[in-house]
């Protein structure tokens, strides 16, 4: 009998090592594929904030040459005006 039960302890030895193999192989790729979600997770976190940033920028600048643009299209129009009264103070000096 005691034969029988030392046959059994030896034979569920290796298969027990088996079981344990797996087990820490399920866990090893279990936190590998925690970790590889998390990662992922932060990547898309932090390209999102570079595309936000961008688009800040962007705005500024084009916020910056609309500006510029205005500044420049009333200054054109100040010019237009100012040389329309001079060609009519040209116009009524010579009498026409």
């Amino acid at each position: 009998m005691e034969n029988v039960v030392e046959q059994k302890k030896v034979e569920a030895g290796p298969r027990v090592i088996v079981e344990k193999d797996e087990y820490r192989e399920s866990i090893r790729k279990l936190i590998d594929a925690t970790v590889k979600s998390a990662l992922e997770q932060e990547m898309q976190k932090a390209a999102q904030e570079l595309i936000e940033e961008q688009r800040k920028a962007i705005k500024q600048l084009v916020d910056e040459q609309k500006a510029a643009l205005r500044q420049i299209v009333d200054e054109e129009k100040k010019a237009i005006w100012a040389r329309a009264e001079e060609l009519r103070k040209s116009v009524l000096k010579l009498g026409l």
